[in-house]
């Protein structure tokens, strides 16, 4: 199969734009563990964590992770989930760059809903 440059920068974008709507509807199902997800990633980002709580937080953010893959086939999160897990590829040593990673995605998903404009006025 011959593929243009261009129809495969096309077909990267349709699957992006995929993902994305996979993941809104996914957060839009469970806003609580979202942002609960979005409190612990920022706090190991920004601020301190204890090496002794490391488990814990990665365990209590993976839950999230998981609740937010479950519905949905192909989101954002999937990625996050297996790199986050201490009992799967997640290590400590690259704990707060993807947490740092996973807070510019979760920017890049709350843009889109954004940009959705799917608000509505209520008299």
């Amino acid at each position: 199969m011959n593929l243009s440059p261009d129809s495969s920068l096309d077909e990267l974008r349709r699957r992006h734009e995929a993902a994305l709507a996979s993941s809104a509807r996914a957060v839009a199902r469970h806003r609580e563990a979202y942002g609960r997800l979005r409190r612990d990633a920022a706090q190991v980002a920004f601020g301190t964590l204890d090496i002794g709580a490391y488990h814990e937080t990665a365990a209590r953010m993976v839950g999230c992770l998981e609740l937010l893959c479950r519905p949905e086939a192909g989101t954002l999160f999937v990625f996050y989930r297996r790199a986050l897990d201490p009992r799967a590829e997640g290590h400590v040593r690259t704990f707060r760059p993807l947490c740092c990673d996973l807070l510019a995605t979760l920017a890049e998903l709350d843009r889109w809903r954004r940009d959705r404009g799917r608000l509505r006025r209520v008299k």
